[in-house]
């Protein structure tokens, strides 16, 4: 369960899904007045870490070398905002085809009534667009979608590269400031993970802006001989903005 929810609810912050065949674009500065309309799209998804709740279903499997699942988990929760943070409440887990809602249900309760730890290091990636961020990336157009001149992809690259920083591209809406996909990895992987690759759709409409609607991972990482790979998907749905 724990590998699931790490690797499914990664973040954030946050795919390379291609609306259509790009156009390649000579690398140019993005616009000024677009880059501070995103920064706003990035504000308002900073607030929807606290401020959306959301069902959330999907599944992580570990692969073998050949790439074929070896183990499996799936699960369905609700994450409720308060305004202050988000509550995650187990509907259904399933690992290996056995039915283990109610003590991933008891493990979720026991580990939520538990105080955070002091000393654990949180790792809070906001995306490169908000406005406290894009002074730590670099940032280039290099892409415009044929079909529609108003989707470019821009790429964002840390100057330094940090725990909480990540490098790759988005697709972004310029008539409306916003993001409508992106894939990243992080610059600086957690202990014994050698890379996470992420990639997210914002298809889900909400009165902060677009928010997450799709998130695809894969990874791997380990302790010596002991290594993992694994790949994983979520779909997110019925989203609701508190006050």
């Amino acid at each position: 369960m724990n590998l699931f929810r790490r690797s499914v609810l990664i973040a954030a912050a946050g795919s390379a899904l291609a609306f259509a065949t790009p156009r390649r674009a000579l690398a140019q500065t993005p616009d000024v007045a677009l880059m501070s309309r995103l920064a706003q799209h990035a504000a308002n998804f900073e607030t929807m870490k606290t401020h959306a709740s959301f069902l959330i279903s999907g599944k992580v499997d570990e692969l073998a070398t050949d790439g074929t699942s070896k183990s499996s988990k799936e699960m369905s929760a609700r994450v409720t905002a308060d305004g202050v943070a988000l509550h995650f409440d187990v509907l259904r887990y399933i690992e290996d085809g056995q039915d283990k809602t109610v003590e991933a249900q008891e493990k979720a309760k026991d580990k939520a009534a538990k105080p955070p730890d002091p000393n654990k290091k949180k790792r809070d990636v906001r995306m490169p667009f908000h406005a406290g961020e894009q002074p730590r990336y670099v940032f280039d157009q290099v892409e415009v979608d044929p079909t529609d001149a108003t989707r470019v992809r821009i790429t964002f690259v840390p100057k330094i590269k940090e725990d909480d920083t990540i490098e790759g591209s988005a697709w972004v809406d310029t008539q409306t400031g916003t993001v409508l996909s992106a894939g990243f990895k992080l610059s600086k992987p957690p202990t014994a993970i050698d890379y996470v690759n992420v990639q997210i759709a914002f298809g889900a409409i909400t009165s902060l802006g677009p928010a997450i609607s799709k998130i695809d991972i894969e990874g791997a990482g380990g302790i010596l001989f002991v290594r993992k790979h694994f790949r994983g998907s979520a779909t997110l749905s019925n989203h609701s903005i508190v006050p």
